[in-house]
């Protein structure tokens, strides 16, 4: 199904990111923050809408209409022709890459932000072999003429969130590099304090359940940080199960339903003719509440490894399936079952009110006590609908949405 998307001023977009992007360097260097001033400009990624077993463009139309009117969005497409534009908007840039590339819909992952607020640049992983995502970065380079650079580090955007005053890095990633570069953690925690500009703080103690950070655990404003209680997440689901099976069997069908983004579609090829078959959604709640349950082990001890180190910590209801099941597809780990974060967000300081721009992956008895959550942890919170495909992925809106561009902070 295409979906209307909005044509752009192209000479006033440009002009205005390549201002802020390349005005005179100031000293030291950081990766830009997950939390922080008013968002201005992000970056989206949209699959063609012809060749695409997850046709995302309905859901970056949400996400442009859930975002501020100020905010600016660059879209990365590769098929530019199949998706249809309106004259009467100069929000969205469509930032063509070259036809045929085959790119996801998760443009968090294949680079990070770094830089000042006025001069940035793109840190690129030494190997990023997700699909063509590697591309990605070179395109928003050479449009807004910014520097790229090669590290010599593994990572992935997903695994890596930035407070205030510190970067926090999955334990994987300084597993697997300690691993393939031959030197101790120390070394490459060492390392990554000095490519992004801020002291790294590594998360977790062990191999990672879920293999990305941003899922589950979120640097919030001040000495606070909220992490996912897939316990409390599980107990929701379990009592909407016993109490309202209706509202569980909607949310199911319309997961199912939805996974190619049409319910007509059960089954499709990918681009090496491989046969991608609908998972079955309904009736799988049980084994995943469980499985829920169980991951909250490796929660409990991020937060309590999180609280000796001096920070607040808030808990978030979230439904984590069974990853066992986990298979690489389009970049995330997919699974036969939503997985239902809402740590997967974005934040931003507006007039003086703190903002969370909240996932909803229409299972209401979830989404609304999320949404309750945030509100009691003072936030105004701004939902977007929407995600319940994107979930079966493994990604929410911090997956699909990767902050440019922030506003010089008034401290």
């Amino acid at each position: 199904m295409k979906i209307q998307f909005f044509t752009v001023a192209l000479v006033l977009v440009v002009a205005f990111v390549l201002f802020r992007l390349n005005r005179t360097a100031e000293p030291e260097s950081q990766i830009l923050a997950d939390v922080g001033a008013e968002i201005e400009v992000v970056i989206c990624s949209a699959t063609s809408a012809r060749t695409s077993s997850l046709r995302n463009s309905e859901l970056v139309a949400n996400i442009v209409n859930g975002l501020p009117d100020s905010v600016q969005v660059l879209l990365l497409v590769s098929d530019r022709a199949s998706f249809e534009t309106n004259s009467g908007n100069n929000r969205v840039k469509f930032i063509e890459l070259p036809k045929k590339t085959d790119i996801s819909i998760w443009p968090q992952d294949p680079f990070i932000v770094v830089g000042t607020p006025d001069h940035k640049k793109l840190i690129t992983p030494c190997v990023f072999d997700r699909e063509d995502d590697h591309i990605m970065p070179i395109g928003l380079g050479e449009m807004l003429d910014i520097p790229v650079i090669r590290s010599e580090l593994h990572f992935e955007g997903g695994n890596i969130v930035s407070g205030e005053e510190a970067v926090f890095i999955g334990f994987n990633t300084i597993a697997i590099n300690s691993k393939l570069l031959e030197v101790d953690a120390a070394v490459i925690r060492s390392k990554f304090q000095k490519l992004f500009g801020r002291r790294v703080i590594v998360v977790g103690e062990e191999q990672q359940e879920v293999t990305h950070i941003d899922l589950v655990f979120t640097p919030l404003p001040g000495n606070r940080i909220a992490i996912a209680d897939s316990r409390l997440g599980a107990s929701l689901m379990q009592n909407l199960l016993d109490n309202n099976p209706e509202e569980m069997a909607s949310f199911e069908q319309q997961a199912e339903n939805n996974f190619f983004g049409r319910a007509d579609i059960t089954e499709l090829a990918d681009q090496l003719g491989n046969s991608i078959v609908r998972p079955a959604v309904v009736g799988k709640a049980q084994e995943n509440i469980k499985a829920s349950i169980a991951a909250g082990d490796q929660l409990d001890a991020i937060a309590q490894q999180m609280s000796e180190a001096g920070y607040e910590v808030e808990r978030v209801p979230a439904l984590v399936p069974d990853l066992t099941l986990q298979r690489k597809q389009s970049g995330k780990e997919k699974t036969n079952y939503p997985f239902l974060t809402y740590n997967n967000v974005l934040l931003e300081e507006r007039n003086g009110t703190s903002v969370v721009y909240l996932p909803q992956f229409d299972c209401p008895t979830l989404d609304n006590a999320a949404a309750e959550r945030w509100a009691e942890m003072g936030f105004k919170v701004k939902t977007i609908s929407g995600f319940s495909t994107s979930a079966m992925y493994g990604g929410a809106l911090r997956c699909c949405t990767k902050v440019l561009l922030r506003k010089p902070s008034s401290k």
